[in-house]
C-alpha cells in the first residue's frame, strides 16, 4: 500500500511550500473575484456560497470568518494536489501547467452548478445569482486561470 502511494506522489513535492503558494494563489483568486464582481456586475462570491452552506441564510461574523478560512484552505488543498500528483503529468512550462490545472478543476466541477442553483439557500432566495449561466461560467474560468497561473508561476519543483 505504501509503495503504491509513493509511486503516485511526486518525489520533489514540498508540502509546506505548496500550501503557502496555494494560499497566495487563493489571495490572487480572491482579488480577481472581487474585481470581476465590480466590473461585470455579477455578484457571485465563493465566500458567500460557502457561508450559505454553513449557515443557510444567516450571516454572522463567525460564519463569515469560517467561510474565508475554508476558502483559503480549499486553495491550499488544491495546491497540494497539483504539486504532489498532477503537475508532473501536465504539459508545458510551469505557468501553463498551473493554468491548465486551474481550468481543468473548474470545468470538471461545473456540471454541479444546476444542483447549486436548485438547492443552495442563498441562490434560491436570490441573494446570490444563479451559477448555471455563461456569465458565471466565464467569471469562474478567469478566476481559476488567475489561481492556476499564480500557482504555476510560484510553485517550482525542488532540484
Amino acid at each position: 500500500m505504501m509503495n503504491s502511494i509513493q509511486k503516485i506522489i511526486t518525489p520533489t513535492w514540498r508540502p509546506g511550500k505548496a500550501a503557502l503558494i496555494g494560499i497566495v494563489a487563493t489571495a490572487a483568486y480572491s482579488i480577481a473575484m472581487e474585481g470581476d464582481k465590480f466590473l461585470i456586475g455579477n455578484r457571485f462570491s465563493d465566500v458567500r456560497f460557502i457561508q450559505g452552506l454553513l449557515g443557510g441564510e444567516k450571516k454572522t461574523r463567525k460564519i463569515t470568518i469560517l467561510s474565508w478560512i475554508i476558502h483559503f484552505l480549499n486553495g491550499a488543498a488544491l495546491a497540494e494536489i497539483y504539486a504532489a500528483v498532477l503537475k508532473r503529468f501536465l504539459p508545458g512550462p510551469n505557468w501553463l501547467k498551473g493554468s491548465i490545472f486551474g481550468e481543468i478543476f473548474i470545468i470538471s466541477a461545473w456540471w454541479l452548478t444546476p444542483l447549486a442553483d436548485k438547492y443552495h439557500p442563498l441562490i434560491k432566495n436570490k441573494e446570490l445569482p444563479e451559477l448555471a449561466n455563461w456569465t458565471s461560467f466565464w467569471q469562474n474560468i478567469v478566476r481559476h486561470l488567475v489561481f492556476g497561473l499564480t500557482l504555476g508561476l510560484l510553485y517550482k519543483d525542488k532540484q
